[in-house]
């Protein structure tokens, strides 16, 4: 194929160069992924670029993982993969970030375009000359898409990227390996013209000013909807005087729980009492980012009046039945903050406590409520919590976490095995300037453990805890307690560090006692700088109340 000579100017950038830098600009500066043939000399360009660097991962699902927990604290998280093999493997990590609004780039090196056109029978295709199944299968877990042409990158890899980080889920784009290194004609894009903000700011403002001015109690409730870009709107809002808030299972971690008027964890009939009635019987509930979903909802039991609610979703507000079209979310929280900061001093009804966890004795077996009444005073301000689904995202739920702490974990999606790969990623986001804490149940380590040698290669310090309560106790609780499918292998857990590359003088430990664990945690608060692992020996049966609660649901809503 002939290139027009403009296109081939000493100073146009290559395909690979355009989208690395591209990739720069959008703030993400680690890729992660699993080398294969066809995306080799991509990885090359990756390798060499100054701006980013390499993460190797053990396979393609824990990279999309790991690329998730990068997106969730650095903004866009990237993940690479060979054709076929590395697409399908990455395909359930990315429908997770698709599910719960994480925005995530998928690049795959594919067969040349000759190779394509052609229909060759290549290694990693079905053999059948159709080059595009997997296309169309990440189709269906994506927001955006693109094969690159040579005509086409620049354009396609902008247009991918802008609705990835616009939509905040996942994106993929296809490079055929002959165009890695291809110049391409870059054309100066217009710049956009603002967003006329005026009209919908003013008409939030006429249709909730009445209704919140008259409020005498105001609750603001949180979900997954909210987790980006809107971090600054929301504390000013939960931090007016007077205003309730709460957050649901999913979307832990994105207020600032330290607050005078944090309720808890809100979910529908499985809510604590206290804090159900708060916020279904407030005058006003503000909903940032509400989408229910079975776990998030306590199985559909949620009960909000939307005479009583102002729904703010990412490009919209309902305001008790009146839309408000083309506000950002930012915007409309910003707005309804300030209409609260300035009404006048009303009445209202006494906040409730966040509820705390009872005291344990010192001594004695461990149990859930004792485990993570430890962790409730292990946790510290600033702090990222990386938690599985299960008796760890469950036992978090209730706690009360400090100023600054995030929280990941796939609340909805709930693929086990996600936390270990997506503390990774979560921890080079943060730059080595955060502690990462990351729970995870036996079963769901077992399946992306692997990760934990990336940790070692890469100098890590996380504090890994692994909840052994042998097998799938979540599974336990909703059907078939003693069944053979809800066993796991016994694996020697302390012995797994230093299979997987862990420095001699790993701090490692196993304990079975609450003073066993008040020991490993005082020996993970003083390991700065290198990784911690605690094997936490529980009872298979023993789950936290919530969890408890939940299980009932779903085994009811399943039929089990």
């Amino acid at each position: 194929m002939t290139t027009e000579p403009s296109a081939r100017a000493t100073n146009a950038p290559t395909v690979a160069e355009y989208l690395l830098s591209r990739l720069v600009a959008a703030g993400a500066r680690h890729v992660f992924g699993v080398p294969g043939d066809f995306n080799l000399r991509l990885l090359d360009a990756v390798v060499d670029h100054p701006d980013l660097d390499w993460v190797g991962t053990a396979n393609e699902l824990n990279g999309a993982y790991a690329a998730d927990g990068y997106a969730r604290v650095g903004g866009l998280g990237v993940v690479l993969t060979t054709y076929g093999v590395g697409e399908l493997s990455a395909l359930n990590g990315l429908a997770g970030s698709f599910a719960e609004a994480v925005p995530v780039l998928h690049i795959v090196g594919s067969p040349a375009t000759a190779v394509r056109q052609a229909g060759a029978p290549v290694h990693h295709s079905l053999l059948d000359g159709d080059m595009d199944h997997f296309v169309r299968a990440l189709d269906e877990v994506t927001c955006a898409s693109a094969v690159l042409t040579e005509e086409t990158a620049a354009r396609e890899i902008d247009r991918v990227l802008s609705v990835v980080l616009e939509r905040k889920r996942p994106g993929s784009i296809s490079v055929p390996a002959d165009l890695v290194d291809t110049p391409i004609q870059v054309t100066a894009s217009a710049p956009s013209a603002d967003a006329h903000l005026a009209a919908p700011v003013s008409a939030l403002a006429e249709s909730a000013t009445a209704m919140l001015e008259s409020a005498r109690s105001v609750v603001v409730l949180v979900d997954h909807l909210a987790r980006h870009g809107v971090t600054a709107e929301l504390d000013a809002l939960v931090g007016v005087e007077n205003v309730a808030s709460a957050v649901t299972v999913a979307a832990k971690g994105l207020i600032d729980e330290s607050v005078p008027g944090f309720l808890g964890v809100y979910v529908g009939g499985l809510s604590d009492e206290a804090v159900r009635s708060a916020v279904e019987d407030a005058d006003v509930v503000i909903g940032a980012g509400l989408w229910w979903a079975d776990l998030s909802s306590g199985g559909f039991t949620v009960k909000l009046d939307p005479a009583r609610l102002i729904d703010v979703q990412p490009a919209r507000v309902d305001v008790a039945g009146e839309i408000v079209d083309g506000l950002p979310m930012a915007n409309a929280l910003a707005t309804l903050g300030e209409i609260l900061a300035d009404r006048a001093p009303l009445p209202v009804r006494e906040v409730l406590p966040a509820p705390f966890v009872e005291e344990p004795p010192l001594c004695g077996a461990l149990t859930q409520s004792v485990f993570w009444e430890r962790i409730q005073r292990f946790l510290r301000p600033g702090d990222i919590v990386v938690v599985d689904q299960g008796t760890s995202s469950y036992g978090l739920a209730p706690l009360r976490l400090p100023s600054g702490v995030d929280v990941i974990a796939q609340s909805l999606w709930a693929s086990i095995g996600y936390a270990l790969p997506a503390a990774l990623g979560a921890q080079l986001a943060a730059g080595g300037k955060r502690r990462v804490l990351l729970v995870t149940g036996d079963g769901a380590a077992q399946m992306t453990i692997q990760e934990l040698g990336t940790f070692f290669r890469r100098g890590l310090d996380p504090v890994v805890i692994v909840l052994n309560n042998d097998g799938y106790t979540v599974e336990r609780k909703i059907r078939g307690p003693n069944a053979v499918y809800n066993d796991v292998a016994h694996w020697n857990w302390t012995a797994l560090p230093a299979a997987f590359g862990a420095p001699d003088g790993t701090s490692v430990h196993r304990v079975e006692t609450t003073s066993e664990l008040d020991k490993a945690l005082a020996a993970c608060d003083g390991a700065a700088g290198d990784l911690t692992f605690v094997e936490v020996v529980l009872d298979r049966f023993d789950v936290p109340a919530l969890l408890c609660r939940a299980t009932e649901a779903l085994a009811r809503q399943n039929g089990a």
